[in-house]
C-alpha cells in the first residue's frame, strides 16, 4: 500500500519543489541551502538510490554530454563540480564529487535508470500536474497574491 496522499494540496501557498520532492518522494537528501537555492551531492543521491557512486557520476557525465550545450539548462549552475576526502585517517584523498541543485536534480532523475528513480520522476510530474489544476483554480487576485508573496520572500 502507497504512503502517498493529498490533503488539500496547497491550501495556503504552492511549495518549493525541494518541499514536494522532501515532504513526498525524497526523504532527507538536501545537505544546505546557498545563494542558488538547496543542495544535495552525489555521494548522497547514490546513496538515496543504492547505487554505487561512479554510477552516479556516468549519470552526471551523460547529462552533461546530452544537454550541457542547451544554454537554458545551465549546467554549470545545477550540476557542479566539486571534491571530498576519502580513505584512511592520514592518507586521506580527494576525489570527485558533484553538487546538485534542484533542478540539477530533476534533470539527473533522467539519467538514472533505476526503478526508485522512475517512481521518483513519475512523483515529481504527478505534483507538478497537482500544482497546475490549483493554479488554473485560482482568481487574478489570488494569483496576485502569490505573486506578492514570493516576491516578498525574495526580498527577504
Amino acid at each position: 500500500m502507497s504512503n502517498f496522499r493529498i490533503d488539500k494540496p496547497f491550501e495556503t501557498r504552492p511549495p518549493r519543489l525541494k518541499d514536494l520532492v522532501n515532504q513526498h518522494v525524497m526523504g532527507d537528501v538536501w545537505i544546505r541551502d546557498t545563494p542558488f537555492g538547496p543542495v544535495t551531492d552525489s555521494l548522497k543521491v547514490a546513496e538515496h538510490f543504492d547505487m554505487k557512486h561512479h554510477n552516479v557520476l556516468r549519470a552526471i557525465d551523460k547529462c552533461n554530454k546530452e544537454l550541457g550545450t542547451e544554454l537554458k539548462y545551465e549546467l554549470c549552475k545545477n550540476l557542479i563540480e566539486n571534491n571530498h576526502l576519502s580513505g584512511p585517517k592520514g592518507r586521506e584523498r580527494e576525489y570527485r564529487k558533484v553538487d546538485i541543485t534542484e533542478f540539477g536534480l530533476t534533470l539527473l532523475l533522467l539519467y538514472i535508470n533505476t526503478p526508485k528513480a522512475r517512481k521518483i520522476s513519475a512523483e515529481i510530474l504527478y505534483r507538478f500536474f497537482i500544482l497546475k489544476t490549483y493554479l488554473e483554480g485560482l482568481n487574478e487576485n489570488q494569483i496576485g497574491a502569490l505573486k506578492g508573496y514570493y516576491r516578498k520572500q525574495m526580498k527577504d
